[in-house]
């Protein structure tokens, strides 16, 4: 049976949290959709809720695979897929209930390859809307440049375009992996639409504290992922790119990190390690990005002056 829409989700021991991602899904409406969840080696009793699931609705289809990571199992269902369009969906995140009916109408409307929308961040604060700069144009570099704030959940996408190009999320990658693959989905096609909305929902903090969920080898797959993204030519030839990901992405990133690292009170020979390690990449002068590229070298200031601070004590 052929659908509209694979709503694609992978899930690693999800026992009490999957059910948001399912359930949104469940209450789309007027999209003929099949949900694929692949569970990844789940230990827990992930399994055993996703097949009262299966039992009772048969369009939804649960693969199981040792646990191969997020890459390999959207990967997975990338493959078995049967919709027109596919899209992806965290475990415990969730679609707005007419997120999949407007976003199938738009693209469908607009004859495109790719369709996103804006998401929000759901904490046990409350909700707030991710600010984001909805665009037809140089998406690529908006999306790098992250003024195209969009999250895993945001997208729609032809499956067929992802097959005719082989365009695979990475796997053996840790961090980072969404972003490379819809770096290169944009890099392969200009057909790219949008609905000016905030249709999905990513869930934040309600496992993990901010100490325990930082680590500075987030740095080291940092610094990783661009350099993949740098050497991935499909991506690296577009015009600006490079630029992009060296004098702006790559720079925040490393910057933002050692910034949350002081003021966690992170370990200060570790800090100036990481700063020694990386401050290379912090020495060309940031224009290319407006009043973020202003914001940016501020904060540059600012970390080396606490650098200075930690080292004199």
């Amino acid at each position: 049976m052929a659908f509209d829409v694979s709503v694609i989700i992978p899930v690693y021991n999800g026992e009490n949290k999957i059910k948001y991602s399912i359930d949104s899904v469940l209450k789309q409406k007027n999209v003929s959709v099949e949900i694929i969840v692949i569970n990844d080696g789940s230990t827990d009793s992930t399994l055993e809720v996703l097949k009262t699931y299966s039992e009772r609705y048969d369009h939804i289809k649960v693969f199981t695979q040792p646990n191969l990571g997020v890459s390999s199992a959207r990967n997975k269902g990338i493959e078995v897929a049967k919709g027109t369009y596919v899209c992806f969906l965290d475990a415990d995140d969730f679609y707005e209930d007419n997120y999949l009916n407007e976003m199938l109408t738009k693209i469908k409307y607009d004859r495109k390859k790719v369709c996103y929308c804006g998401y929000k961040i759901v904490t046990p604060q409350g909700i707030r809307v991710k600010r984001t700069k909805f665009s037809k144009v140089e998406v690529l570099k908006k999306y790098i440049l992250g003024q195209a704030a969009l999250h895993t959940t945001s997208w729609l996408i032809d499956r067929q375009f992802l097959i005719d190009n082989s365009v695979k999320f990475p796997e053996g990658v840790s961090w980072g992996e969404d972003f490379e693959f819809f770096c290169e989905v944009l890099s392969l096609t200009k057909e790219v639409t949008f609905v000016k909305k905030h249709l999905t929902n990513y869930r934040f903090g309600y496992e993990e504290n901010q100490l325990s969920s930082f680590s500075m080898d987030k740095i080291d797959k940092d610094v990783e992922s661009i350099l993949r993204l740098i050497s991935n030519k499909r991506i690296s030839n577009q015009e600006g790119i490079t630029d992009s990901l060296l004098n702006y992405r790559l720079q925040a990133l490393i910057t933002y990190r050692l910034l949350t690292a002081v003021e966690l009170n992170v370990e200060a020979s570790k800090t100036l390690n990481y700063y020694r390690k990386y401050n290379n990449y912090l020495s060309d002068l940031s224009k290319i990005n407006g009043l973020r590229s202003i914001k940016l070298e501020l904060s540059k200031k600012k970390l080396s002056n606490k650098i200075s601070n930690l080292s004199h004590r």
